[in-house]
């Protein structure tokens, strides 16, 4: 099953799996926008379900981006009438605007298989000191956990927060990690 069937499949119900994740989301836009008016992609947004807590922390615009036609029509028919979110179907790896202040990946970055290629494509689309942040509402284990019962091949197994952000260090100034029970967390600036 490739991954936008997957999450077509799930859509209509998704936001339910995941309302205790609130407190993991509100650290994570905290994180991200230290000042207002971050212009904001989130990548692999879903339902939409970080629009509004970017919003609360100081994001003036918000595109978000999911590789699921049917998760795209659920946050758009959230958020449409909001006009500083723009909701649109692609794939991230293929996506060629850039200029964003702010990349959020959050409960998406294990369906990118090669994290170098994430992490180029994240650069080429920031502006320069614009901040990507990664974050899950849970620990390492338990996304692992979660990502060994997708169809196989869908998700990748994260490392500690330590170890997986050696992948950023020739690209990001990583500022910020959290790997326990309730978040799992890496930040850092564009260089």
């Amino acid at each position: 099953m490739e991954i936008a069937e997957y999450f077509d499949s799930v859509a209509a119900f998704w936001d339910d799996d995941f309302s205790e994740a609130k407190p993991a989301r509100v650290v994570a836009s905290t994180v991200s926008i230290p000042w207002g008016g971050a212009c904001v992609l989130d990548i692999g947004c879903g339902s939409g379900s970080m629009f509004l807590d970017l919003l609360e922390n100081g994001a003036c615009e918000i595109e978000g981006l999911d590789i699921s036609r049917n998760m795209v029509e659920v946050a758009r028919s959230k958020f449409d009438f909001d006009p500083r979110i723009h909701v649109t179907h692609g794939d991230f790896l293929r996506h060629e605007q850039p200029g964003y202040d702010v990349l959020m990946a959050f409960n998406s970055y294990h369906f990118f298989s090669q994290p170098r290629v994430f992490l180029n494509k994240a650069k080429q689309l920031l502006r320069p000191g614009g901040r990507l942040t990664v974050a899950f509402p849970y620990d390492r284990d338990h996304v692992n956990t979660l990502s060994a019962i997708l169809p196989a091949g869908m998700a990748r197994g994260l490392l500690s927060a330590e170890e997986e952000a050696l992948f950023w260090q020739e690209l990001f100034d990583v500022d910020c990690l959290c790997d326990n029970g309730s978040l799992y967390l890496i930040s850092g600036l564009v260089k």
